[in-house]
């Protein structure tokens, strides 16, 4: 007697087999690569999903820490000379001082090298980084509030800005800055550092990435910020908030604001090529504030926190960051400054129209 064999297909079967095959022949451990993300914001709004480090590494070259020192001397009045705002400007004033004294005030920022010309280099910033006011007073107060708007303000002091020096790091060799252009209600300067046709600064390149639309930032997106907060070379990251605030594409990061970082490159990422452009500059950060009660002048190793302190007090008005918010300067400001100052820029030999 013959054995019938008959034979039965599963096309389900054969299917799963078919793709278990299939997935062997390429190995099981193989990642999925996605390639189409759909369509990108103008600027991304995630973390850049290509390595960044050697472009900012290049860029940060072009990134400078800038330092000022103002030299003041104080003249103190007392409330009989009677010194008022009509005396400021008469020398004899000054000799009725009861007391003179010095101080020096030093602030520190960043600074980015947007052009060069075989004598001088020219470099970016924030104006309030440059800028000491040649003359301060300081008024006497009323204990009573009863002076009235025509009563003459008594002077208690002026200080006067006896000398400034300017420096930038990372180029001593080229000696003191100047100023170039500035603008103090946009708070952006433009500086510049002179050398010989004979001695062009080697090590400080131009910037070399273009100028970007902040108006077409987003809710979210993703930045980058160049600079030496508390003098230190770092690099930090923002997210934009309420972009477009304002004719000019102003807007607001979350970074980390330290004193320092005024000046700082803001950057951020095409969405469509992953390529960095220049959209700002880190200007000011939220502060509050507070009313400190100190001694005056004391050394505070020479105190003994097991007693209570009995001499003299001062309140002191501090100002305290308050982190994670960052006001820019916008890259539209930025080139609106550029045009208002372009005839006497190019007269020095500068060009600017790689960042419009």
């Amino acid at each position: 007697m013959k054995t019938l064999y008959r034979t039965y297909f599963f096309p389900g079967f054969l299917i799963l087999t078919a793709v278990f095959v299939l997935l062997n022949s390429y190995g099981c451990s193989r990642d999925i690569i996605i390639t189409d993300r759909g369509p990108q914001a103008y600027y991304q709004t995630g973390y850049p999903v290509q390595d960044m480090s050697r472009e900012l590494e290049r860029i940060f070259r072009s990134v400078k820490r800038v330092n000022v020192t103002g030299h003041y001397e104080i003249f103190i009045f007392s409330p009989e000379s009677r010194i008022t705002d009509a005396d400021i400007n008469k020398p004899e004033t000054y000799n009725k001082a009861v007391e003179t004294l010095s101080f020096t005030n030093t602030k520190a920022g960043t600074a980015v090298i947007v052009a060069s010309t075989l004598t001088e280099t020219a470099l970016i910033t924030n104006n309030h980084v440059i800028e000491f006011p040649d003359t301060i007073i300081g008024y006497y107060k009323d204990p009573d509030q009863r002076r009235r708007r025509s009563d003459p303000q008594y002077i208690e002091q002026i200080s006067i800005k006896r000398s400034q020096i300017n420096l930038i790091y990372d180029m001593p060799q080229f000696g003191a800055f100047d100023v170039l252009a500035s603008d103090k209600q946009n708070d952006i300067a433009l500086i510049g550092v002179k050398h010989g046709s004979d001695n062009v600064p080697v090590g400080v390149p131009t910037l070399r990435i273009p100028g970007g639309d902040p108006s077409r930032l987003s809710w979210g997106s993703f930045t980058y910020i160049l600079g030496y907060p508390k003098g230190y070379k770092m690099v930090t990251r923002g997210i934009v908030s309420d972009p477009n605030r304002d004719r000019r594409g102003s807007f607001i990061l979350d970074a980390l604001f330290n004193e320092g970082i005024s000046g700082g490159l803001i950057l951020a990422v095409r969405g469509e090529t992953g390529e960095l452009e220049w959209i700002g500059l880190a200007r000011a950060g939220s502060a509050s504030t507070e009313m400190i009660v100190t001694p005056p002048d004391v050394d505070p190793e020479d105190l003994d926190f097991l007693r209570p302190y009995l001499g003299d007090l001062f309140i002191v008005p501090t100002q305290r960051i308050e982190y994670g918010i960052t006001f820019p300067v916008s890259m539209k400001t930025i080139q609106q400054f550029f045009r208002n100052h372009e005839r006497e820029l190019q007269r020095r030999g500068y060009s600017f129209s790689r960042y419009y």
